[in-house]
């Protein structure tokens, strides 16, 4: 390959590039029909396991439109077989200036034609729970 990427390294950045762009509905056709979604430490903020591409859809679409802008830089990817890991930063500007930083691991099954079939999101609920009000850490 040209760009020295396996195709599922290079579906796992045009994941995160559709997510910047805002582009819900190009980023679900990168899905698997039945596929798999799950949030490890989502809290009560998100679902533990979401079920089907619709539902995936369902849950995202309105995701983009909470924020100014957002990027993902890839820090690393480590691929085996049909799983990739990719690391990667999370840099979000909330609609009203306020910012929100985490860093991710995320862990892409893909089918053998390319889509995604289940996805692990690792993020830090802590960060995630005070940066959107659903709790207060005190760091004493």
């Amino acid at each position: 390959m040209a760009d020295g990427l396996s195709r599922n390294v290079r579906k796992v950045h045009d994941f995160l590039r559709l997510l910047e762009e805002k582009d819900i509905d190009s980023w679900i056709e990168l899905w698997a029909e039945g596929a798999d979604h799950y949030y490890p430490f989502g809290t009560k903020m998100f679902p533990h396991h979401i079920v089907g591409k619709t539902a995936v859809w369902a849950r995202w679409k309105d995701t983009p439109g909470m924020f100014e802008s957002w990027s993902f830089p890839i820090t690393e990817t480590w691929e085996d077989g049909d799983t990739v890991i990719a690391r990667f930063e999370g840099d979000c500007l909330l609609k009203g200036g306020k910012r929100y930083r985490n860093t991710y691991v995320s862990i892409f099954k893909f089918t053998d034609s390319g889509q995604i079939y289940e996805y692990h999101e690792f993020f830090d609920p802590i960060i995630a729970a005070e940066e959107f009000g659903l709790a207060r850490i005190d760091y004493a």
